[in-house]
C-alpha cells in the first residue's frame, strides 16, 4: 500500500510541498433580527501547495470533499492563519477522495465494456460525495448518450457548459469525446454550442475545428463545414483525417454548384 506523508509529520521546510486539510477561525453571522450575532466558527479547507509555491485552497462539502472556488494564498498566510488537520485529512478528506476516484474509475471500466447503466451507478455515486466532479459528470453524460436517452444527455450538457474547469487542458480528450456523442445523437445545436464553450475557454484547436467541421457537414451546412475543417487543416497541415474530409466537402460543394448551373 502506498504510503501517504502526514501532513502534521512535515516540518513545512522549503522542499517539502504541503497538501492536506487545515483549519481556520471566521466570522459568521448568526439568527435574525434582534437577535443577530456574530461568532467565531472553524472553517475547514483543503490546501495545496502549487508548482510556483503558491498554496490554493478550497472548501469542504458536507461529504469533506473539496468543493467550490479555488482561492490562492501564500505559504506565509497559511502557515501564520490557518492550523494543520491531520487527522480531518486521514479520517474524512483522504477516503471520501479515493472513494470518489474508485466510483469514477469503475463507471469509466463499465463505460467502455459499453455498460452504461452500470456505468450511471458509479458516476452517480461519485457525484453524491463530490457534485462538481468533472469525469463523473462526463461519465454520467457519455452514458446516457451512448443508450440514446438525449433528454437525459441535455440535462448535463447543460450543466457541463456551465463548468469551467471542465474545458481545461487536462479534460480536452473527454470534451472532443463528448462533443462526438452529442454529434451522433444529432443534438447538433447544443454540440455547436458545446465546441464554442471549449473554444472560448481553451482557445483554437484543431480537433475541436474538425469536430466542428462534422458537425456542421451532418447538419447540411456544407461551406462552414469546409471553413471549419480549413482552420484545422491551418493548425496542424498533417492532420490525416482534415485532409481526407476536405477533399471530400469540396467534391460535394463542386456537385451542388455544377448541379446548380
Amino acid at each position: 500500500m502506498q504510503h501517504h506523508q502526514n501532513p502534521s509529520q512535515t516540518p513545512f521546510s522549503q522542499d517539502i510541498r504541503i497538501k492536506g486539510v487545515f483549519s481556520t477561525t471566521a466570522p459568521q453571522s448568526v439568527g435574525f433580527g434582534h437577535t443577530k450575532r456574530k461568532v467565531i466558527q472553524n472553517v475547514l479547507v483543503y490546501a495545496v501547495e502549487e508548482e510556483d509555491g503558491k498554496i490554493s485552497i478550497q472548501s469542504l462539502n458536507a461529504h469533506f470533499m473539496p468543493t467550490g472556488t479555488v482561492k490562492m494564498i501564500s505559504r506565509d498566510n497559511l502557515l501564520k492563519n490557518y492550523l494543520p488537520e491531520p487527522d480531518v485529512y486521514i479520517s474524512k478528506v483522504y477516503p471520501a477522495m479515493r472513494k470518489v476516484a474508485k466510483a469514477v474509475a469503475r463507471g469509466e471500466r463499465h463505460l467502455r465494456n459499453n455498460e452504461t447503466f452500470s456505468a450511471e451507478i458509479e458516476f452517480k455515486t461519485a457525484l453524491r460525495i463530490d457534485e462538481e466532479n468533472i469525469r463523473a459528470t462526463f461519465g454520467l453524460g457519455l452514458s446516457y448518450l451512448a443508450r440514446g436517452d438525449t433528454q437525459r444527455g441535455g440535462i448535463v450538457f447543460r450543466r457541463l457548459v456551465r463548468l469551467n474547469a471542465a474545458f481545461e487542458p487536462g479534460h480536452k480528450h473527454m470534451f472532443n469525446e463528448f462533443g462526438i456523442s452529442l454529434r451522433k445523437n444529432k443534438m447538433y445545436p447544443q454540440a455547436l454550442k458545446y465546441y464554442a464553450r471549449a473554444r472560448s475557454i481553451s482557445g483554437d484547436d484543431e480537433n475541436l475545428f474538425f469536430n466542428m467541421a462534422r458537425t456542421f457537414q451532418e447538419k447540411g451546412r456544407v461551406s462552414l463545414a469546409l471553413k471549419f475543417v480549413s482552420k484545422a487543416l491551418g493548425i496542424n497541415p498533417n492532420l490525416i483525417e482534415a485532409q481526407k474530409f476536405k477533399i471530400f466537402l469540396e467534391n460535394r460543394l463542386a456537385k451542388k454548384n455544377g448541379g446548380n448551373s
